[in-house]
């Protein structure tokens, strides 16, 4: 991804592990929520953070799933994977202020992400980088809310409980997730035989 001009761009990182229509209704709430928002770059982990690794399925099916959600708007940066950087964000953004120093970067988080983000390495940096929008997740109050941090709130949002997790153990119960998840994915899952194995819980 590169372009000459001055762009805002979020990025939206995650291990998309797998990615599903949770992400597209937050993505799409976005473009009408965060002023001035050009596109959105998704920002798939080559490993992740907080030992969640056992549980990861293969990183270029995680991609290729990942690229699955991209429209005109929506793209997908691989720096983390081409790298094979750490689950670090400091690294990540870093990274891209300096590969791309024309673009306005800020940066979408789960509300589920706030309680444990002073666990981050460089978390009190990294809110110095660029700015954080917080969408809200099912069951996640917006506590603590950091300095550079702005709440995503509407009267007529959408707000689900759709989660990977969610999507993993339903496979395994050999419960349907075409409701859950984009039928190109949904596809895919069911054609590479992912996630049929037991996951370590996290």
């Amino acid at each position: 991804i590169c372009y000459n001009t001055s762009m805002h761009i979020t990025i939206f990182g995650g291990s998309f592990n797998p990615p599903h229509l949770g992400h597209e209704i937050v993505m799409a709430q976005a473009f009408d929520l965060i002023p001035d928002l050009e596109q959105i770059w998704l920002l798939p982990d080559y490993q992740h953070s907080f030992a969640k690794n056992l549980s990861l399925a293969p990183v270029q099916h995680r991609l290729n799933m990942a690229k699955m959600l991209e429209n005109g708007r929506i793209r997908t940066q691989t720096c983390n994977i081409d790298q094979k950087m750490t689950g670090d964000t400091i690294n990540h953004i870093t990274y891209l202020k300096k590969t791309y120093p024309k673009h306005n970067f800020s940066f979408l988080l789960g509300s589920d992400n706030l309680k444990t983000f002073n666990l981050w390495p460089q978390w009190q940096t990294l809110l110095t980088l660029l700015p954080f929008y917080i969408y809200p997740r099912a069951g996640y109050p917006f506590k603590p809310i950091y300095p550079n941090m702005t709440p995503l709130i509407h009267p007529l949002q959408v707000i689900t409980n759709i989660s990977s997790t969610i999507v993993r153990q339903r496979l395994q119960a050999n419960l349907t997730i075409n409701h859950l998840v984009p039928i190109k994915v949904a596809e895919y899952i069911q054609a590479h035989r992912l996630f049929l194995l037991p996951l370590p819980k996290h």
